[in-house]
């Protein structure tokens, strides 16, 4: 039943609701954590700095883009680029939800925006469709994965420092592991696939052409990003 017209709300009982109900995709946060914190040890950042990060930015792949093209001093204008390439996604998934989040105060809106990540959001977006009027659901999943997050960040920039190398114990892994995880609440059906073969095409051409450096992830983001803007299924 389509719940579109249904009138919104925002409760202290849906943050705790989305908390319980999307704790699983708390573990996939953590994993990935784990996974950004190891490649942030290595690359000199302690504790509190890569922490801080994750607390602060809370955004998987821009921060694990980062590490790529992380230099001393690091390169503010390439790492504003390719998070803006990477993140720009957001402006479609926060339309999506503009119909669910319109007549709420531009606080509690703005929360559930700040907690939104890709897996939340399909999750929500899902339950939405399924007569969900409570927001807060959002904040309350977000939450979950945000704690995930930033305690797997912690654990990884401990371990990556007692570790010489993460691949002879296979935490390599831990960050493809993470995205696969996540991969089936992003899921968005067959007659949606076309965004996500247009962003794969262009970033594997582009890596054929410029295999040195992350622009491969740039331009698949964008190229990614523009065609889901322009769709109007």
């Amino acid at each position: 039943m389509k719940t579109d017209t249904a009138p919104t709300i925002f409760t202290w009982d849906g943050i705790r609701r989305g908390a319980r109900r999307f704790l699983p995709l708390a573990f996939a946060s953590f994993l990935g954590g784990t996974g950004f914190g190891i490649l942030a040890s290595d690359l000199g950042l302690g504790l509190a700095q890569a922490m801080g990060m994750s607390a602060l930015v809370f955004a998987g792949a821009s921060q694990m883009v980062a590490m790529d093209v992380w230099t001393f001093p690091p390169a503010v204008l390439g790492l504003g680029a390719a998070a803006f390439a990477i993140n720009i996604r957001h402006v479609v998934m926060g339309a999506a939800l503009r119909p669910w989040l319109k007549s709420l105060p531009l606080l509690r809106s703005h929360a559930a925006l700040l907690m939104m990540t890709d897996a939340n959001w399909a999750q929500a977006m899902v339950e939405r469709r399924r007569g969900e009027a409570d927001a807060a659901i959002i904040v309350g999943s977000g939450l979950v994965m945000w704690f995930g997050w930033v305690s797997g960040t912690g654990i990884g920039q401990l371990v990556g420092g007692v570790i010489d190398d993460p691949r002879t114990f296979g935490i390599d892994m831990i960050v493809p592991a993470f995205f696969a995880l996540t991969l089936p609440a992003l899921w968005p059906g067959v007659r949606r696939l076309h965004p996500w073969i247009v962003a794969a095409m262009a970033a594997a051409l582009v890596h054929v052409v410029l295999p040195d450096g992350t622009w491969h992830v740039v331009v698949g983001g964008l190229a990614g990003a523009a065609v889901g803007g322009l769709s109007r299924e």
